[in-house]
C-alpha cells in the first residue's frame, strides 16, 4: 500500500512498500517456535480483537501443538467484561447516528464498496482461512471491534466523552491492560476497516484529529513509545499527512522506523544523491554509522549477519577502552551514531534513550514477530535488539547505561539484563543493519592506547585524592631527577 501524499511534498515520511499490494496478508498467528519463549507476550488478557481469539476452541487446538492449558489458553470468560464495554461503545455511536441499528451501519459501511467487497478485503488481511466464521458474524465482528477501538482512543484523549460509570476508565489499570492486548499481532484489525468506521463517525466529532494522530496520542502513555509516537505525530501534523497502514501495530512500528528513513532521505538529498521517496523498503536503510560515513546500497543488501564481524563488546568493555556513552534525543530510538574521539577519549556512542517497562517485552516481541512473518518488512527492530543485547550482558552493563540515561529501566536489573537477549532467541537474523556502526566501534576498540589511557584515568584520576597523589608523585619525581642531575654536574666539575 502506498501512502497518501500531497503532490510535491517530501515523500520519505510514510513511504510504505508497494509490494503489499501483491499480498495483503499481514495478520498472523504467531508461530509456535516464537510463541514458546513467552506465550503471554502474544496472548490477550482482557480483550479479543478480530477473529483469532473470538473462537476459543480453535485457539486451544493451536495451543495443543506444544503449548499448555491455563493462562496461555484462551478463556472466553476473561473477555466478558470488555465484550459488554464493546456493546456499550457501539450503542453510543448508533445513538448519535440518528439511532440507526447495527444492520443499518453494516449497510452504510458496505455501500462504500461493491457488494461483498468490504468483507472479502477484510478477510484477505488474515493469513489463514476464516471459512468457519459466517459472513454475517464476520462483518459484525469487524464493526463492533472497530467501533470499540475508535471510542476507546477518543475517550482516552477526551475525558469529557467518558460516562460516569465507564468500566474501562474507572479502573486505573484497565487502559494499560487494553494497550497490551491491542499491540498483539494476533489481535489486529485491518487499517481500512478502522478508517472506514472513522470516516463514517467523524462528523460526530468534527474537531478531532486524524485517525493516526488519535491512536499515536493514546499510545504515547507507554514509556517505550512516548518519544517515537510524539515525534511521529508531530511529523504527520506538520506535513499534513495521513498514512495508509496495515493495522495499528504497523502504525506503531512505522513511528520508530519511518523517522529514521526520513532523516536518511534528507541526508541523501542534501548530499546530492538520489532521494529514497520512490524506493522500496529495502532502500530505506537504517543508519549504522556517523553522518559522515554513509553506507551504499551494496553494504546494506550484503549485510549478512556474521557474529565475528558484526558484534561489539559490552558496555563495560567499551568503557574500559575509553569509549563514552551519551544519551541523546532523536526522532527514532534506532538512530544510533558513533562519533570518533580526539586525543582525550576514544569515541562517543550516542544512543537515544529507551525506557523499558511492563509492556516493552510485548511490544518488541510482536514487532519482531511481524518482521519474521510478513514479507514486506526488513529486520530493523530485530537488528536493534541484537545491537542492544551486544551492549548489555551483565548487571554492570545495565547499571552503566542506566547511569548514562541511555536505558530507563523500570524492571529489576536482572530482568533488564535478559530483556534483549530473550527477544530474538530462536530467530534467524540473516541481515543486520548496524554493520557500519559495529565496524567503527570495533576499530576504535582495537586501539590499545585508549585502553591504557582509560586504565590510567580509572586508577589515577578516579577521585580528587588520587589526582592529588598522582600530581604530587610527578612533582617529586621531577624534583628528584633535577636534584640528581645537579649532583652529577657538581661532581663532574670537581
Amino acid at each position: 500500500m502506498a501512502a497518501n501524499h500531497k503532490a510535491g511534498r517530501d515523500h520519505t515520511a510514510i513511504d510504505i512498500r508497494d509490494d503489499r499490494k501483491k499480498c495483503k496478508k499481514c495478520i498472523f498467528r504467531v508461530p509456535y517456535v516464537l510463541r514458546r519463549q513467552n506465550p503471554e507476550a502474544y496472548t490477550p488478557d482482557v480483550v479479543s480483537i478480530g477473529p483469532f481469539h473470538h473462537y476459543p476452541e480453535d485457539r486451544k487446538k493451536e495451543e495443543g501443538k506444544g503449548g499448555k492449558e491455563g493462562k496461555e489458553g484462551i478463556r472466553e470468560k476473561d473477555f466478558q467484561l470488555i465484550e459488554r464495554v464493546k456493546r456499550s461503545y457501539l450503542n453510543e455511536i448508533l445513538a448519535c447516528m440518528d439511532n440507526i441499528t447495527l444492520e443499518g451501519l453494516i449497510i452504510k459501511l458496505s455501500d462504500q464498496k461493491s457488494e461483498g467487497e468490504f468483507e472479502q478485503c477484510a478477510r484477505d488481511f488474515y493469513a489463514e482461512p476464516l471459512d468457519h466464521i459466517p459472513s454475517k458474524y464476520f462483518i459484525e465482528m469487524m464493526i463492533v471491534d472497530g467501533c470499540f477501538l475508535l471510542q476507546l482512543f477518543r475517550k482516552f484523549n477526551h475525558p469529557n466523552l467518558r460516562a460516569f460509570d465507564d468500566l474501562v476508565f474507572n479502573m486505573d489499570c484497565m487502559f494499560h491492560f487494553l494497550c497490551h492486548d491491542i499491540l498483539l499481532l494476533e489481535n489486529q484489525l485491518p487499517w481500512f476497516v478502522i478508517h472506514s468506521l472513522y470516516d463514517l463517525t467523524h462528523k460526530l466529532y468534527p474537531t478531532e484529529a486524524s485517525l493516526s494522530t488519535l491512536i499515536l496520542e493514546a499510545f504515547s502513555i507507554l514509556p517505550s513509545l512516548k518519544q517515537s509516537c510524539s515525534s511521529y505525530k508531530n511529523h504527520l501534523l506538520r506535513d499534513k499527512l495521513e498514512g495508509d497502514f496495515l493495522h495499528i501495530l504497523d502504525l506503531l512500528r512505522c513511528s520508530i522506523v519511518i523517522p529514521l528513513r526520513t532523516i536518511e532521505g534528507r541526508a541523501h538529498k542534501h548530499a546530492g544523491k538520489e532521494g529514497i521517496s520512490n524506493g522500496t523498503a529495502e532502500e530505506h536503510q537504517v543508519r549504522s554509522g556517523s553522518s559522515k560515513d554513509k553506507r551504499d546500497d551494496k553494504d546494506v543488501h550484503g549485510a549478512i549477519f556474521d557474529p565475528d564481524l558484526h558484534q561489539i563488546r559490552t558496555a563495560t568493555d567499551l568503557s574500559k577502552a575509553d569509549i563514552k556513552f551519551e544519551s541523546v534525543t532523536r526522532e527514532s530510538i534506532m538512530d544510533i551514531q558513533f562519533e570518533k574521539g580526539r586525543f582525550r577519549w576514544n569515541g562517543i556512542l550516542k544512543i537515544p534513550q529507551l525506557n523499558i517497562g511492563m509492556a516493552s517485552e510485548t511490544l518488541f516481541r510482536n514487532f519482531i514477530a511481524i518482521e519474521q512473518c510478513y514479507h514486506g518488512y526488513l529486520n530493523e527492530i530485530t537488528s536493534y535488539a541484537i545491537l542492544m543485547d551486544n551492549l548489555i550482558s551483565s548487571q554492570k552493563d545495565m547499571e552503566l547505561l542506566c547511569n548514562k540515561k541511555v536505558i530507563g529501566n523500570w524492571m529489576s536489573d536482572e530482568d533488564g539484563c535478559k530483556f534483549f537477549s530473550n527477544l530474538y532467541k530462536d530467530i534467524p537474523h540473516n541481515k543486520f543493519y548496524y554493520v557500519g556502526l559495529c565496524k567503527q566501534v570495533n576499530d576504535c576498540y582495537s586501539l590499545k592506547w585508549y585502553e591504557w589511557l582509560a586504565l590510567l584515568k580509572s586508577e589515577k584520576f578516579s577521585n580528587p585524592w588520587r589526582i592529588s597523589a598522582f600530581v604530587i608523585g610527578i612533582i617529586l619525581l621531577i624534583l628528584t631527577a633535577w636534584s640528581q642531575s645537579n649532583n652529577i654536574r657538581v661532581n663532574m666539575h670537581k
